[in-house]
């Protein structure tokens, strides 16, 4: 328990506070603390800030974002000024307890250009784990996932210790990510069954629920999880708040702002590399050689009063013959002898220690070879058996029907409106009666047209040559067009059908009235199409779901197979129609073509194999496209186009037998004398020190990859 004696008050005017930095790939994070109380307290949490893996100044304005965002929290006055900083790292910044000297060069030009001064550094996922040992009050085994914009670090942890830390770029496909970085742990006998989420700026709970739905226990996986794993999402900050937290309590006790506590009985000391922190000089000046041997600022302690020493029975040892040195034993039982036979199992136990428990993870990055291959494939239906000489592999074809409905915006113009109304006299000078159908046209003078509403007889003339007088009949009309044009004025005469004006006359007393037109949305031919196109390929794609979920794992729909045929099609609006959107409900049906995954793989090897060149062997990142080519009744040609990153052929057994028990020095030397090699990567666990830092004597306690460079 920590004792009261000696502690200092600070007031907020004069207490100290430290920024907590956490830079990750291409997302930097930070925060403030402090010390209150004796107690590590994070003050404020700056926003989480995007940049460039690869540009120097994108990364110090990151940093300078956060790191603002962060002390406004403290004061927004921006008065208290705060220069000293905790840095939280990725694993693969940090080698051996010190940074790379490449990240080194970088932090320095940031501390410089931010006027930073840091006092210590420490890989991120130890500060996790720490943090959550001290919050859960026991130690955690789970496996860590950190997503972020185009890589998974996927970071096992038992009993408190981390395994390794695998990082895996990222694919549409998480889980699948998840499950190659969990695949490169191959003496793992049982996974942890415990995911924790941490960091990121996409939305991590889409991604649980998508971890949720794979199946981990799933015979092809091959993992080893003894039960189904449990998926948690981290807060937000957690990450940053571990930095402040569990790795800024070593570094108040190292700088002097949390006096150690006394303790009252012998205890063993927690060691700060249990957490990972390094109590770093200022890294604007430090060189890669002082890094060998981390720099921990001493403190002065308070004086202690001095103990008078316990009083130890005394034992004179005489040996004949041998001029042996006198000997103080704690108890006159213990003999020289007993004292030599301990030294002795316990050098051989350490010995069997150093020789038979350090595991090793080497992983070597090879510039690969880009390989495409062409050819064409039948699958045919009506097939028992694979035909390797034709090509050809058995098929099964399925059918689905799905429905759905989708609308687009109307793009097509119409106009509408309405037509000008009024009656007429008409005039017929004639000796006979005329009959006017409605619908009979009238003719105005400028060549507008209006029709009759009804059926009129027109009187025949009467009177003499000297005072005629025609036959009259009011008829009510309608124009032809919309449109404000056919509002004609009073007196307007209309010749009526083809007769001649001077036989047969229409004249309005009152004006024509009502014409109105204007511009409207209407369902043009492009929309229908389109959106019969856009609900096709939509539909297309449901049946492509549907019809893998009807498949066997060991089975594999070729996509570019499915074609669809219309069941039924209905449109809620006609072309030409006054719309503002048209909708439309379509069924098809779908058919597809499966195939094994075996017999494809067969095909595959068979047609590329004699293609790879000399000295290469395995293949990474091979990738399969499928183009219809032709197709009748029962079978279907495919024009398959294969792509692929040919590695260089190693030699696994003679590698490991030429670096086991080497140290890491000679151990890159050598591999770095290999063909195609550019990048070599070596983990041993438990980490050695420094003067120790050589491979597993054993052979089988190594595991090599081969991996093609980034």
């Amino acid at each position: 328990m920590d004792l009261p004696f000696f502690k200092t008050t600070q007031t907020p005017e004069t207490r100290k506070y430290l920024f907590a930095l956490e830079i990750s790939p291409q997302t930097i994070k930070s925060a403030v603390w402090s010390v209150i109380n004796d107690k590590t307290q994070v003050l404020g949490v700056g926003a989480a800030v995007n940049w460039d893996d690869h540009n120097e100044e994108d990364l110090v304005t990151a940093c300078d974002q956060t790191l603002t965002a962060a002390a406004s929290h403290l004061d927004p006055s921006g008065k208290t000024i705060v220069n000293e900083v905790i840095l939280g790292l990725p694993a693969d910044w940090v080698e051996a307890d010190k940074i790379r000297p490449a990240k080194l060069s970088l932090l320095k030009q940031l501390a410089a250009k931010l006027e930073l001064k840091p006092v210590g550094f420490v890989v991120t996922t130890e500060a996790i784990v720490k943090y959550l040992h001290h919050s859960e009050n026991v130690p955690p085994t789970a496996i860590l996932l950190g997503f972020w914009p185009q890589v998974v670090d996927v970071t096992l942890v038992r009993m408190g210790k981390i395994d390794g830390t695998e990082t895996v770029k990222r694919s549409s496909h998480l889980a699948d990510d998840v499950v190659e970085g969990l695949s490169r742990f191959p003496d793992v006998d049982v996974l942890p069954s415990r995911m924790l989420l941490y960091d990121s700026g996409i939305d991590l709970e889409e991604v649980k629920q998508n971890l949720l739905q794979h199946h981990w226990q799933a015979p092809q996986e091959k993992l080893p999880f003894l039960h189904f794993p449990k998926v948690e999402v981290l807060p937000s900050d957690y990450s940053v708040r571990a930095i402040a937290l569990a790795g800024g309590t070593e570094v108040a006790q190292a700088i002097g702002m949390i006096s150690a506590p006394e303790p009252t009985l012998p205890v063993e000391e927690e060691a700060s590399s249990d957490l990972g922190f390094v109590a770093d000089a200022d890294i604007r000046t430090m060189t890669p050689q002082e890094l060998e041997t981390p720099q921990i600022s001493e403190t002065a302690e308070p004086e202690r009063e001095a103990k008078p020493p316990l009083a130890k029975p005394k034992l004179t040892l005489k040996l004949p013959r041998i001029p042996w040195p006198q000997f103080k034993t704690p108890h006159p039982k213990f003999s020289l002898a007993a004292l030599i036979a301990v030294a002795i199992v316990l050098l051989t136990l350490g010995g069997a220690a150093y020789w038979y428990i350090p595991k090793a993870d080497v992983v070597i990055y090879v510039q690969p070879k880009n390989f495409e291959a062409k050819f064409d494939l039948v699958a045919d239906t009506g097939l028992e058996t694979m035909s390797q000489q034709d090509k050809a592999i058995p098929a099964k074809s399925l059918t689905v029907e799905v429905t759905a409905s989708k609308s687009a915006p109307a793009t097509g113009s119409l106009l509408v409106g309405d037509k000008a109304t009024g009656s007429v006299t008409i005039q017929n000078n004639l000796d006979s009666s005329r009959q006017l159908a409605a619908g009979t046209v009238l003719t105005s003078p400028s060549g507008l047209k209006f029709v009759l509403d009804e059926a009129v007889t027109v009187a025949s003339a009467s009177g003499d040559v000297f005072n005629p007088s025609p036959g009259k009949a009011t008829a009510k009309v309608t124009a032809a067009n919309i449109g404000s044009d056919s509002n004609l004025s009073a007196g307007t005469v209309f010749r009526v059908g083809s007769l001649a004006v001077t036989q047969v006359a229409a004249k309005n007393e009152t004006a024509l009235s009502g014409g109105s037109s204007r511009q409207a949305k209407a369902i043009a031919k492009e929309d229908i199409s389109s959106l019969r196109s856009a609900l096709t390929g939509d539909l297309k794609e449901q049946a492509r779901q549907k019809l893998t979920e009807q498949i066997a794992d060991d089975q594999m729909l070729i996509a570019e197979s499915i074609t669809v045929e219309t069941v039924s099609e209905d449109f809620n609006h006609k072309l030409g129609e006054e719309a503002d959107e048209v909708t439309l409900d379509l069924t098809v049906k779908a058919v597809g073509i499966v195939v094994a995954k075996a017999d494809l793989q067969i095909l595959i090897d068979a047609q590329i194999k004699p293609q790879v060149p000399q000295g290469y062997g395995s293949v990474s990142q091979l990738n399969q496209s499928f183009k219809v080519t032709d197709s009748d009744e029962n079978k279907i040609t495919f024009t398959v186009e294969v792509t692929a990153q040919l590695l260089p052929q190693i030699d696994q057994n003679e590698v490991l037998g030429n670096i086991r028990g080497k140290s890491f020095d000679r151990a890159r030397q050598y591999l770095e004398s290999l063909p195609s090699v550019s990048t070599i990567d070596i983990l041993v666990a438990p980490r050695p020190v420094s003067y120790l830092r050589a491979l597993p004597r054993v052979a089988k306690n190594i595991t090599l990859s081969v991996r093609p460079a980034q």
